[in-house]
């Protein structure tokens, strides 16, 4: 009934709008004027604002430089375009009523004093500046000149370098501190589904070259997405512009970290218009290679036995320390095909994306068990692929008194895995083991010399896991615009709905086996009878060690610090695994079907918003959006009895809910001079639960532990509050500052929950106690109390939990609120105005602080002695939100001077919690403050159209530190950061041709 009412409401008030516009509010004769902004160069200019003079009514440029004015009055009309670092162009037209007259204007750059030929860069940098300034809410551009002149890797990178924008993973998109799977992304404004298992999209493997720009919104519009706490990044696909055009690069790419250099990356993309310039076609093609990985250390504390308390904490020492090298070779391909064709008063847009990956990753690990002087050598490995399409039909069709603009669109994404597993065989003597409190620094475990005298061992356990997970998404939106010229008000209503249908699905397959057994290598009996080795006993390190790895690869790790030693054979053991799983009965019952799940959603939506100018000094935006978030999944009750993973799947629980959601939304802009001004926003968005955590799922784990989905999980709610001061004109280019809140309500965060204290948190899942079992009379929870065989017992089957202070892994709504308070500040500029070649320096510089705060339920059971009785304790820490960095900074300083372009960049993003200890603020895990210098030079060869580039990448390469606040040692009198991971990544060296017409 609540979504009957809302619709009945929105349906009623966007009839009553439709009305007001056939009605008369635009009764005054009026035609549209449409046409071409272009530069001195014939390079169109996205984003300038064209208006007609003594009026409001007016529009922006769109990517292709192209724009259209409707409702601009009948009879001779001056039509003015600027744009920020331009001089302004005018023309006379006479508008037809009713019709539709076409002018193309031209700016030239500079202020008039100085006649001078804007460069690339300068170019790229005012678009951005301009899109930025025309848009319609607080947004960040990457333009199109940017990207085509000096392009980045990849799009997560290439939007990295906005304001307040850094990566999670390498290549997922954090905003403002909001971690990945809180923002949304979207191609041409269609969202993109998960290439995760929670809601966030990796963009690593999506090639920059296919985006015509990126807008990242910081705050939405009604007519938006509401999903979206921290921003909407928008990838703009490129549309064909007009004649021929051609453009290939291929590029060489050195790893300096691994030595590898058999990296490689191409592109190349044709474009055209046909039948009159009304057909564009465009056609894009991409394929990257690269060998590489992280180089990390990371050490194991535990608390010192029988150690002095140092104010009130428990001192610590190194138990173990793990050298983890990481082999990733990942292949990826990718295309575009955009069709656009320009109808009298509209457009038709067929667009398809499509970005595919095969990853090929190893980790090698040599823990070093410190107390013993053994080592384990370990091996992780995972072979298989992931993919994301997008194909999309868009419309935009202009009446006389309104305006339609529709889409249908369907994306997907999977992940299936060849070849997944994980082996450790022992080593005993390595090296001379010493008490905890002996170790202290990693600089000590660094100068650990391995003994001759050291005996490799046998295999331990082998576990085989195999991953396939997808997402399918449709959806359909219709949107109806209605320009409205009241006096000197002007501006449109918009109303409009989305429907979209989410199918979800992750299937997980796993074999685990104790290796150390015999009977375990009968289907690899052929392969390892082929290496000289007999198949009846169990593994033994000794041949599957790789002797070699230390000299090759191996003596480059960790920046040379310490060569790596204990490699195992990834060849050989690939082909054990596929060859011995063959021989193994049956998977793990219990552990391949826990994480297994169908789910779906629906999101039914819609909006009504006024976008109006009050003369040219005060813009109002204003509206409202309504979702309704229906979702349905099934999942397994799964009792595991082994701790080998067997067991069964004791029930299967499917659940349906439905939450409705209304979004208030009010923006506005104020102009108090021609280069000044003001926005502030009020928005409210959300961010729907993970699936993971939404399954109606439960795994008892031998009855002492286990683990649940909560589908009783409110989605998180955010009130969002932002004001931004911009300064702009030829020579100032644009400087803007700006403070922003956000107040979050039910936060979701994965708790450890003791089993008899799971009803003191609200909301929370367990199937055992959910489902409704009933209680029996022989007192004990079962499937069903039937006595069917009549002996006086019930026969249903006992339902299977935990003990009552055994923990419950789960996921709550915390209780707190999340206050999340920042500033920006931002300037672009290009000084064209200084004398000689200083006047092709481009000039970015933006600075992002955050704070965050919550506070975190913490309930538990604990003794005070060990005979005293069970106190219950409910405590509250604080802490900042997970993922949440303190300082994002990015300066990039470039220059074209004749046919040589160059860039420097340099990027630092402050501390960042990435690991949250549920009691103790003092045991949180921080990622160090980490910076990077990157730096990119082209060269235009005497051939035109030919150019030789270099790029580098993480110049610095600094070590990546994670630290805890510990008590190291017996002898420390106060707390100090204790290492706890230790990192390097990649610096590279691109060089390449590329070739454009």
């Amino acid at each position: 009934m609540p979504l009957m009412n809302a619709t009945r409401r929105l349906r009623s008030a966007s009839l009553f709008v439709l009305f007001l516009a056939l009605s008369g509010v635009a009764a005054a004769q009026s035609g549209r004027v449409v046409g071409t902004v272009t530069e001195g160069g014939g390079n169109t200019l996205p984003g300038a604002n064209v208006v007609v003079a003594g009026t409001t009514i007016g529009a922006a440029t769109d990517v292709n430089g192209r724009f259209t004015i409707v409702g601009a009055p009948a009879g001779e009309q001056t039509i003015v375009a600027s744009f920020v670092g331009f001089q302004s162009d005018s023309a006379q037209v006479t508008v037809p009523a009713g019709g539709e007259v076409e002018v193309d204007l031209s700016l030239s750059y500079g202020d008039g004093g100085i006649q001078i030929e804007i460069t690339g860069q300068a170019l790229g940098q005012q678009t951005a500046i301009n899109e930025q300034l025309n848009a319609q809410t607080i947004t960040n551009v990457v333009s199109a000149e940017r990207i085509r002149e000096l392009p980045d890797e990849n799009a997560a990178t290439a939007v990295s370098r906005l304001p307040g924008v850094s990566l999670q993973n390498g290549d997922q998109i954090v905003v403002r501190g909001i971690e990945a799977k809180y923002n949304t992304i979207t191609v041409n404004g269609i969202q993109l589904p998960s290439t995760t298992t929670d809601r966030s999209t990796s963009l690593g493997f999506i090639s920059s070259n296919m985006l015509a720009g990126i807008e990242v919104s910081k705050a939405v519009t009604p007519a938006m997405d509401a999903n979206s706490i921290g921003g909407n990044v928008n990838l703009r696909l490129q549309e064909a512009p007009e004649g021929l055009h051609f453009d290939t690069m291929l590029q060489g790419d050195y790893n300096d970290q691994d030595n590898t250099a058999d990296n490689y990356r191409a592109w190349a993309s044709v474009s055209n218009r046909f039948l009159g310039e009304r057909l564009g076609v465009f056609v894009q093609g991409n394929a990257r290679r690269f060998n590489g990985g992280g180089d990390i250390g990371s050490a194991t504390w535990a608390p010192l036995p029988q150690a002095d308390v140092v104010g009130g904490r428990r001192p610590y020492g190194i138990q173990q320390y793990n050298f983890q090298d990481q082999v990733n070779v990942d292949e990826e391909v990718g295309g575009s095909l955009l069709l656009d064709f320009r109808l009298p008063g509209g457009k038709l847009i067929l667009q398809n994306a499509y970005s595919a990956e095969e990853f090929d990753n190893a980790t090698l690990t040599d823990r070093l068990l410190l107390e013993s002087g053994n080592r384990t050598f370990l091996l992780n490995r995972t072979v298989g692929s992931r993919f994301l399409l997008v194909n999309s039909l868009q419309g935009e069709h202009l009446f006389e008194r309104f305006g339609i603009d529709w889409s249908l669109s369907h994306s997907r994404s999977r992940r299936e895995d060849d070849l997944g597993y994980q082996i450790d065989f022992a080593g005993t003597g390595y090296f001379e083991g010493q008490r905890l409190e002996n170790w202290t620094s990693e600089e000590q475990i660094f100068d650990i010399e391995f003994l001759s005298t050291g005996s490799p061992g046998g295999v331990n356990e082998g576990i085989t896991t195999y991953e396939d997970f997808g997402e399918r998404r449709l959806a359909g939106a219709l949107n109806l615009t209605v320009p409205v010229t009241v006096g000197l008000v002007t501006g449109e209503f918009k109303g409009g709905g989305k429907y979209t249908q989410l199918d979800r699905d992750r299937d997980l397959l796993q074999y685990y086996r104790r290796l150390a057994d015999s009977g375990e290598n009968s289907g690899a009996a052929e392969f390892l009878r082929s290496i000289g080795l007999d198949p009846t006993p169990s593994l033994q390190l000794q041949p599957f060690l790789d002797p070699d790895y230390d000299e090759g690869r191996g003596q480059y790790f960790l920046s040379g610090r310490r060569a790596f030693s204990g490699a195992l054979n990834i060849e050989y053991l690939d082909r054990y695994f596929r060859d011995a799983q063959t021989g193994w009965p049956t998977p793990a019952v219990a552990q391949s079907n826990r994480f297994d799940y169908t789910a779906n959603e629906e999101i039914a939506a819609g909006y009504l918003m006024a976008d109006l100018d009050f003369g040219r000094f005060l813009n109002l935006l204003g509206g409202v959006r309504y979702e309704n978030f229906s979702f349905g999944n099934t999942a397994p009750f799964v009792n595991q009895t082994l701790y080998d993973g067997q067991g069964a799947v004791f029930d299967t629980v499917s659940v349906d809910r439905s939450i409705g959601q209304w979004f208030p939304n009010i923006q506005a802009q104020i102009r108090p001079t021609d280069w000044f001004d003001i926005r502030l926003a009020y928005t409210k968005t959300t961010s729907r639960p993970d699936y993971q955590s939404l399954l109606a799922s439960s795994w008892v784990n031998q009855g002492s532990d286990g683990a649940a989905g909560n589908p009783n999980l409110l989605p998180t709610i955010s009130d969002n509050y932002d004001a931004y001061l911009s300064f702009h004109n030829n020579r100032i280019g644009l400087f803007t500052v700006g403070v922003f809140a956000k107040n979050l309500s039910n936060v979701i965060r994965g708790v450890s929950i003791q089993r008899q204290t799971l009803d003191l948190f609200e909301g929370t899942f367990w199937a055992p106690v959910a489902i409704g079992y009933p209680t029996c009379d022989d007192g004990r929870v079962r499937r069903s109390c039937e006595d069917v065989d009549g002996n006086g017992s019930p026969d249903g089957q006992a339902v299977p939990d935990i003990n009552p202070v055994g923990l419950i892994s789960t996921f709550v709504n915390n209780p707190d609120d999340a206050l999340l308070t920042g500033f920006e500040v931002d300037w672009q500029t290009n000084f064209w105005y200084l004398p000689g070649v200083l006047r092709s320096i481009v000039f970015n510089v933006n600075y992002t602080r955050l704070n965050s705060e919550m506070d975190y339920q913490s309930i538990f059971l604990e003794r005070t002695g060990p005979f005293s009785p069970q106190v219950q304790v409910d405590t509250v820490r604080t802490g900042r939100l997970f993922q949440q960095g303190e300082d994002v900074l990015n300066v990039a300083l470039g220059a074209d001077i004749g046919g040589f372009s160059g860039r420097v960049s340099f990027r630092y993003q402050g501390d960042i919690l990435v690991g949250l200890d549920q009691r103790d603020p003092a045991l949180d895990t921080f990622a160090e403050p980490r910076y990077g210098w990157d730096f990119s030079l082209r060269q235009r060869l005497p051939i035109d159209g030919l150019s030789l580039f270099l790029n580098g990448v993480n110049l610095s390469h600094p070590a990546q530190n994670n630290n805890r606040s510990l008590v190291v040692g017996p002898d420390a009198e106060a707390p100090s950061n204790a290492i706890t991971q230790i990192a390097y990544y990649p610096r590279r060296f691109q060089l390449g041709l590329r070739y454009g017409l």
